[in-house]
């Protein structure tokens, strides 16, 4: 159990450092990636970074308040955020409420900051979905509890995100769903039922909507249409063509001047193999890879069912949304609009994906105090059973050197205390025998006061007789 318990904390500094560095490099990167825009849109090669530097201290402060959070608090709070989260992402929507950029309506003007909901939305899918299968642990066979009232709720939040229109979100929040409901130990056959159901959802998307189908057709050719369609996907291929092995160097990048669209949020990845090349992709892949080894581990040891799931959601949630916006940058997927977490700009979804590795670092915090309540129940039951194996036997021997200094301690303050109460007798005694003392003395005195008054008026009376008879 101690070894447990040092390993949820080791596990806890571990996946605190990949963060830690994750977003450090993040910051070089946006610098590097955006310096160039920054300068000709501001004036100031540092605006884009400094507004990030923000996020990341808000992400910060956020990250710590939700890991002092309970599992049990988070529980109760998931119905009331996924509902707060609907209601923003309809507000989105509405003309005046909504800010509008590039065609799309996806923030809310708020204290000078831009609030995205559809960030919060993958947030709150995650809180949801973990409360709804944890409350159904033992009864996952019945497919009517997974339509109604579950299947309702993450149907309204997609297709409000996909109204804005945001399908990368939309496919991100739909995978994580998945994922979890596969984590979960649903039947296999519903899973492929869901699985069948949302990729006719996602080809009917795709086709619905003429830019959409021209993204998915420069996909599968992106030399069809090189400076419409395909452009994205040809410049980040040259992006990672030109860098090689080692690439040609930090801040050397000639694709962001203007050549790669989003060069600082959605194709960041791409400036990353141009200025470090190869061995730059592969430390972020393996970041992630660590990230995801540590997230799953943390949560996987916890032995309440929502916080198993809401981490194991969690984690899912920025992996998958990594992977998507890694494929889309390399053309092994379509383009999405997914940016990278922790590493690409933009403010809400740092703080977001921060809130999340918070609460994942809340449930490694739990799982060390169950595991140090555990131990301590093994402790005193092993004593008490009396049990003659080793382990059993060492831990009698503790119990009992804990027994020993707890009684010696029990003994001293028992002695200390008879030693002030005796100290206290004595002087008390002490006292009255003085008293008694000069009592005695006093009487003492006026006795022989007394017996010399008597011997002196005998010593005159014989006196007197003594003239009277002569």
């Amino acid at each position: 159990m101690a070894k447990k318990q040092s390993k949820d904390r080791k596990n806890y500094y571990r996946l605190l450092g990949i963060v830690i560095i994750m977003v450090l490099f993040g910051l070089v990167m946006v610098l590097s990636a955006s310096s160039v825009q920054a300068y000709a849109n501001t004036g100031d090669a540092y605006y884009y970074i400094k507004k990030q530097l923000f996020s990341l201290l808000l992400g910060f402060v956020v990250l710590f308040i939700f890991s002092q959070i309970s599992m049990r608090s988070l529980q109760k709070l998931a119905p009331y955020g996924t509902y707060a989260v609907i209601a923003m992402l309809a507000a989105v929507l509405v003309p005046g409420v909504g800010k509008s950029a590039g065609g799309s309506s996806r923030w809310i003007p708020l204290a000078g900051f831009h609030l995205q909901p559809s960030e919060l939305a993958k947030f709150a899918v995650v809180l949801y979905t973990a409360d709804f299968l944890a409350r159904r642990k033992n009864d996952q066979n019945d497919i009517r509890d997974l339509i109604y009232p579950y299947g309702l709720v993450v149907a309204t939040i997609s297709v409000l995100v996909l109204k804005q229109p945001d399908l990368g979100t939309t496919v991100s929040i739909c995978l994580t769903a998945f994922a979890l409901i596969f984590i979960s130990g649903f039947n296999l056959r519903y899973i492929a039922g869901i699985g069948f159901a949302g990729l006719i959802a996602g080809t009917y998307a795709i086709y619905s909507a003429k830019y959409r189908f021209e993204r998915f057709a420069a996909f599968l050719n992106p030399n069809a249409d090189p400076l419409g369609a395909g452009y994205h996907i040809r410049q980040g291929l040259i992006a990672f063509g030109s860098g090689g092995l080692f690439g040609v160097g930090l801040g050397m990048s000639r694709q962001k001047y203007f050549y790669l669209p989003a060069a600082f949020t959605d194709f960041i990845f791409a400036i990353i193999g141009e200025e470090l090349g190869l061995l730059g992709t592969l430390f972020t892949i393996l970041l992630f890879v660590a990230f995801a080894y540590y997230g799953i581990r943390i949560s996987f040891q916890s032995k309440n069912p929502f916080g198993q799931l809401l981490g194991a959601g969690l984690t899912s949630m920025v992996v998958l949304q990594a992977l998507v916006n890694m494929g889309a940058t390399t053309a092994i997927l379509p383009i999405t609009g997914i940016p990278m977490p922790f590493i690409s700009y933009g403010g809400s979804s740092l703080i977001v994906n921060l809130a999340a590795v918070g609460i994942i670092l809340s449930v490694a915090i739990e799982n060390e105090r169950e595991a140090s309540r555990r131990r301590n129940s093994r402790l005193y039951r092993a004593v008490d059973d009396g049990s003659d194996n080793k382990a059993t036997a060492r831990l009698r021997k503790k119990v009992q050197t804990n027994k020993r200094a707890t009684n010696s301690s029990k003994s001293r303050t028992r002695t200390s205390k008879s030693a002030g109460a005796s100290k206290t007798r004595s002087a008390s005694l002490t006292k009255v025998k003085i008293k008694r003392g000069k009592a005695n003395a006093g009487s003492n005195k006026r006795r022989r006061n007394g017996r010399a008054r008597i011997s002196r008026a005998g010593s005159r009376q014989g006196t007197s007789r003594n003239k009277r008879k002569s």
